[in-house]
Parts: structure tokens; C-alpha cells; sequence
């Protein structure tokens, strides 16, 4: 078998739907533009982010096999990175030698790669060398892995948003009633709106674990937006609260930070997600930084390296739960002894009602048979492949040229 092609397709961010406009703290929260904590600046993460979300790559063979994979984030880069680079070195080549194909990619792209678009460029044709892997065995990838290590994929529900205490408290106890025994909420501030913004941090978890009860988990994200001493002090006011994890409290490349909250912290700490490649995952892990790790299959160098790194965590006694539960991901914790849960981000259901026509989301938006979690858990993907087959009507409605 031989590649004939290989394309690319840039995906708006406007796919990601609305929840990019909820009041939260981010990376860029220090900057009065870009921050959106009260509510009343909706645009201020569409104008960092920028108006690509994702980037599809498509594999074309000669046995008439076709691969989907695709890199995240919002920059247009990886589209021009597979087609002025990784398509002139996958062309011609047999799409099963994925090890020598991810090295080739890799090494070719040092030069302007090694973290980034270049890996997350990579990570897409990797994802879609899988998905033809599978696709040729008639298999799903899971089974290529090693075989299911469970017959059902625990989930935590991952899109509590504090828009308001009483909405917050509501959607926290729908979730517990749907039957998930974990979810995650997002802080709204950083150091940026003091000691009152610590207070109301402290309010959105209190309200989240009061309305929950003691039995179900609780994590938070800080999405990197805090820096270590105002860390140190969120996280010693939310002790009494039985955290699960706090994710992100610090820029990923701050990893002597990492470690020194980590070692302070009175719950665990996780990271992950924004760091590219085994070598950044080790980095993590030999500096002991996190309890958990977060690598994203979509950015990470896809399902090869993330194998790697997998194999690396669970040497420290590290789990990994991945960032988004796209399915790629759930063929990988499906298949992994040391991923004990997926994320997944249901629609709240008062977000349904205020919606007269509700456009997709990021969940559903690129594939037509997105993961869909019943009683806290998710059945294992169907179909062979990666379950990736695209959702053409989105895909071109959300292209961006």
C-alpha cells in the first residue's frame, strides 16, 4: 500500500461553539482586553485565539483507504506545514510504517518544530496513519493497541462554567443526577482581580461541592492563567473542599513552578496539555511536577508518541487522562492500563434551552459519530478506524479558507 495524497482543511473556531465566550480565567487574563472574568467581554478569547480551531488531514492510498486525523488549536500553520512539508515526505511511502514515518516527520521539522504547530502538524497525519491502519485490518485501533482493557470508558463531565452561582450549582447537580461521579469546573480569576477574586474562586467551588455532595469529584482548571505565590494561596483556601486534581495553575514552560506547587498543594496536581512530544512529557514526570498527566493525542505527536508517553508515566506511577475526549483518545484509554477516565463535555442542559437553533459545538462539530456518555461512562468507540468519519456538512460549512 502507498500514499497518493494528503490534505488539509482548516476548521473556524466559530465549531467550538459558544463556550469559548463563557467568563473564565485563561493564559491571557493578565491583559485587561483579552479577559472576559465579569462576563461582559464575550469576544476576549476569539480575539487571541484567533479564527481557526482545528486542522483536518486527510491520507489518501492506493487500495482506496482513506485516514482522518486532525491537529488542534487555533492557528492556520498546521495546514501549511502538512502541505509544504509532511505531504512531500508521506507521499509515496507505505502508511503502515508509522514508528519510521513519525521519526522522518519529526526530524525534518526540528528546525522550525519540536513543540507546536509542527508537532501538532504531525500528530494529525499520525492520527490518520492509525486510522488507516485500522481501517485496513477492519479493526478499530483499540484492538491494535493491545485490546480493550474494559468494556466501558469512565468519564467526568468537563463543562461546568460559572456564568452565575445559581446556573453553576444547577448544572453541577444535572450532572450528578446523568450519574457521572466526576466533573470539572473552571476558575474565573487570576491574580489580576486580588483577594476578591480569590474569595469568588473559593464561592464556585464551595457552590459546586455543596451542591454535589462529598461523594463525587471535583476538579478545577486554571487554564495556566495564575502564577506560583498566588497558586499557593488559592489552593491552601480550597483545601477543605476534597479536590480531585487542579489543572494548569502555571504557563507550561514554568515547570520549576510546577514542582514547587506541587509540592505544596494540599490536592494533586495535573499538567500536561499544552506540552508536546515524550521529551516534554519526561521533563514532567523526572521533575516529579504533576499527579496527572494531560497530554492531547491532537497535539502531542499523536497516537505513536502518546503510546510513548504513556509507557514513560506509568514507569512514575503517573496517570494519564488526557485532554478532550475526542475519539482518538478513547481508542488509547480503552487500550491503556494506566488511563483510568476520559474527559467529556456534555451540553448543559440550560444551555439547550436558551437555544432556539443551536449550531454544533466543538464535541460534534468535525466527526459524525461523536462519543456520547450514559450513566457517567462511554461504550467503546464503534466501527473500525479511529471512528472518524467526517461530518461533511460541518466541515464545510466551518471551513476557513
Amino acid at each position: 500500500m502507498e500514499i497518493t495524497d494528503v490534505s488539509a482543511t482548516k476548521i473556524g473556531s466559530e465549531s467550538w461553539g459558544e463556550f469559548v465566550e463563557f467568563p473564565l480565567v485563561t493564559v491571557m487574563s493578565k491583559y485587561e482586553e483579552y479577559n472576559n472574568a465579569t462576563g461582559d467581554n464575550p469576544d476576549a478569547r476569539r480575539d487571541w485565539m484567533g479564527p481557526v480551531g482545528d486542522v483536518v488531514v486527510e491520507v489518501e492510498t492506493d487500495a482506496g483507504i482513506t485516514g482522518v486525523g486532525h491537529g488542534n488549536w487555533a492557528t492556520g500553520a498546521i495546514e501549511t506545514i502538512v502541505d509544504e512539508t509532511l505531504s512531500k515526505l508521506v507521499v509515496g511511502e507505505d502508511p503502515r510504517e508509522r514508528e519510521r514515518l513519525w521519526d522522518i516527520m519529526y526530524r525534518a521539522t526540528i528546525p522550525f518544530g519540536r513543540k507546536g504547530a509542527a508537532v501538532e502538524a504531525i500528530s494529525a497525519v499520525d492520527l490518520a496513519l492509525w486510522d488507516i491502519a485500522g481501517k485496513e485490518a477492519d479493526k478499530p485501533v483499540y484492538e491494535l493497541l493491545g485490546g480493550p482493557t474494559t468494556e466501558e470508558i469512565p468519564c467526568y463531565a468537563s463543562n461546568l462554567h460559572p456564568v452565575d452561582m445559581e446556573t453553576l450549582e444547577r448544572e453541577a447537580q444535572e450532572y450528578a443526577e446523568a450519574g457521572f461521579d466526576a466533573m470539572k469546573l473552571r476558575f474565573r480569576h487570576g491574580p489580576e482581580a486580588g483577594r476578591a477574586g480569590m474569595k469568588e474562586n473559593e464561592e464556585i467551588v464551595r457552590t459546586v461541592r455543596e451542591a454535589v455532595g462529598d461523594e463525587i469529584e471535583i476538579a478545577a482548571d486554571a487554564y495556566m492563567g495564575w502564577t506560583v505565590k498566588y497558586a499557593k494561596r488559592m489552593l491552601d483556601r480550597l483545601e477543605e473542599y476534597d479536590m480531585a486534581w487542579v489543572e494548569e495553575p502555571v504557563i507550561p514552560d514554568d515547570i520549576d513552578g510546577y514542582a514547587e506547587i506541587r509540592e505544596a498543594a494540599p490536592m494533586p496536581i495535573s499538567g500536561g496539555e499544552h506540552e508536546f512530544t515524550r521529551w516534554g512529557h519526561e521533563e514532567l514526570l523526572e521533575r516529579e511536577a504533576v499527579d496527572i498527566l494531560q497530554p492531547d493525542v491532537h497535539r502531542c505527536g499523536g497516537l505513536t508518541e502518546l503510546q510513548r508517553i504513556d509507557a514513560m508515566a506509568s514507569a512514575h506511577d503517573v496517570p494519564v487522562i488526557p485532554h478532550t475526549g475526542t475519539n482518538p483518545h478513547l481508542h488509547f484509554i480503552a487500550a491503556s492500563t494506566n488511563a483510568p477516565m476520559a474527559e467529556y463535555f456534555p451540553i448543559p442542559q440550560w444551555y439547550q434551552e436558551q437555544q432556539e437553533e443551536k449550531d454544533s459545538t466543538y464535541a460534534d462539530a468535525i466527526y459524525a459519530n461523536p462519543p456520547n456518555a450514559e450513566d457517567g461512562t462511554i461504550p467503546l468507540p464503534d466501527g473500525v478506524g479511529l471512528s472518524a468519519e467526517l461530518n461533511r456538512e460541518a466541515v464545510d460549512h466551518y471551513a476557513v479558507e
